[in-house]
C-alpha cells in the first residue's frame, strides 16, 4: 500500500509496511525548504480502496501508535484482491469510523460483508430485491410494472443500512457477527457490575458494541467492570498474562490476533513462550512487533547441516562427513550461536537475542562458519 503524503503544495509517495526510520526520512525529504512544524496529512492511498485516506487522513505515520496500525492495515489490504477492495470500500462508508483502530477492525472483518454488484441506486436495488426473491417482496410477474422500485429500494436500505459504491451495493451479512465467532476461535469477555451481573462481549469489538455494554453494565467506562471470565480459544491462552489485563488491550490483542495467518498465530504463541511477558500490555507489544520475530522450522541436525552449506562446503564434503559429524550437536551450537530459542511450537528467533539477524552457519566474529 501506497500512501501520498503533503506539506503545502509538496507531496511524496511513502510505501508501507515501513519502519520508523524509513518513514522519518520520507518526511525529512517532504519537508525540505519548509518549516519543521508545517503540517503533514496523508492525501491519497494508491488502490480500489477509493476513500481510504478520507477515513486515515488524519493518522500520523510517525506516531509509534498509529504506525504499527498503518503498517498492519497495509499489510491487509495488500493481501486482498481487487473486489476484497472494493467491498472495504463499502464496509468503510456503512460503518461508523471513528479513528484508524476502526478502519483496521473493518478491515480484519470483511468477510462480514457482501456486494451485490452493479446496484448503486435505490431503484436498482429495488429491482434486485424483487427480481431474487427476497423474503417479503414476492410479487407476481404482472404487477412489476407498476412496482415502484425506488421505494422498495429505500425502505430496504432504509432498515438494512449500507452503501452504494461505484460497483456495487455494500452491505453487513445477516448474522454477520455469529458467522464471524463461529468460523473463528473464540475471543470473549465476560464482564459484570453492581447493575449486571453477567455481559459477553466478543472481541475485537467496535466502538458502538463497547458502547452498548457500557450501557447494560451502567457504567461510564469499561475500566469499572468486572471481568468474571476471560473465553480465549487458541492454543497460547494460557501464556498470557493476567497481570494488568484490561478490557482496552485485550481489544487491541483481538484485533491483532484476528488477521494474523495461521502461521502468524503460531509464530505468536512461540514468541509468548519464549518471551514469558510480565504483564498483559507486554503481551501486546509483541503481537504488534510480530514481524521482529521469526519460526525456523529446521531441526537441529538439519540446521547444522544448512550451516555447513552456507560455510561452503560441498556436496562431496558433506558426504564425507556424513558418518563422522554429529550434525545435531553441530546445530544445536550453532542455534545458541545465532539466538535461537526452542518452544512448543518451534524453533524461533527473537529481537535482541543476538547481534545479527545472520544467516545460519554465520558467526560475525569469524566472518563464516566457525567449526
Amino acid at each position: 500500500m501506497i500512501l501520498s503524503l503533503s506539506c503545502r503544495s509538496y507531496g511524496i509517495g511513502l510505501k508501507l509496511p515501513a519502519t520508523s526510520a524509513e518513514v522519518d526520512e520520507a518526511l525529512s525529504k517532504l519537508r525540505e525548504g519548509l518549516e519543521s512544524a508545517a503540517p503533514i496529512r496523508i492525501s491519497g492511498v494508491l488502490g480500489d480502496v477509493y476513500n481510504l485516506s478520507k477515513y486515515i487522513q488524519h493518522a500520523n505515520p510517525a506516531s509509534a501508535d498509529d504506525l504499527p496500525m498503518l503498517n498492519q492495515l497495509a499489510g491487509m489490504v495488500d493481501r486482498m484482491s481487487v473486489q476484497e477492495q472494493r467491498v472495504l470500500a463499502g464496509a468503510l462508508d456503512t460503518e461508523s469510523i471513528n479513528g484508524l483502530g476502526d478502519v483496521v477492525r473493518v478491515a480484519a472483518n470483511l468477510d462480514q460483508y457482501e456486494c451485490i454488484e452493479g446496484i448503486t441506486t435505490d431503484k436498482e436495488l429495488g429491482g434486485w430485491l424483487v427480481e431474487h426473491r427476497v423474503p417479503g417482496l414476492n410479487f407476481p410477474a404482472e404487477v412489476r410494472p407498476y412496482l415502484d422500485y425506488a421505494a422498495i429500494g429505500a425502505e430496504y436500505y432504509a432498515n438494512h443500512g449500507g452503501a452504494y459504491t461505484p460497483h456495487g451495493y455494500v452491505k453487513r451479512k445477516e448474522n454477520a457477527q455469529i458467522q464471524a465467532v463461529g468460523d473463528k476461535p473464540t475471543f470473549a469477555l465476560t464482564l459484570a457490575s453492581s447493575f449486571c451481573d453477567a455481559y459477553r462481549l466478543d472481541l475485537p469489538a467496535a466502538d458502538s458494541e463497547l458502547g452498548q455494554a457500557k450501557s447494560a453494565l451502567q457504567l461510564g467506562d469499561l475500566e469499572g467492570a468486572m471481568i468474571d471470565e476471560i473465553d480465549i480459544g487458541y492454543s497460547w491462552a494460557h501464556l498470557l498474562p493476567k497481570e494488568g489485563f484490561t478490557v482496552e488491550d485485550a481489544n487491541t490483542l483481538a484485533q491483532y490476533v484476528r488477521t494474523m495467518s495461521k502461521t502468524e498465530l503460531r509464530t505468536f504463541g512461540a514468541a509468548l513462550e519464549a518471551e514469558e511477558p510480565g504483564t498483559f500490555s507486554d503481551a501486546v507489544a509483541i503481537a504488534v512487533d510480530l514481524e521482529d520475530y521469526e519460526l525456523v522450522d529446521d531441526n537441529e541436525a538439519a540446521y547444522g547441516y544448512a550451516a555447513l552449506q552456507k560455510a561452503g562446503a560441498t556436496d562431496e564434503v558433506l558426504e564425507l562427513l556424513e558418518d563422522c559429524l554429529d550434525f545435531e550437536k553441530l546445530g544445536r551450537t550453532q542455534m545458541d550461536a545465532d539466538g535461537l530459542r526452542t518452544t512448543s511450537y518451534g524453533l524461533i528467533r527473537c529481537p535482541g537475542t543476538s547481534g545479527h539477524r545472520q544467516e545460519p552457519g554465520y558467526n560475525p566474529e569469524m566472518g563464516g562458519m566457525n567449526l
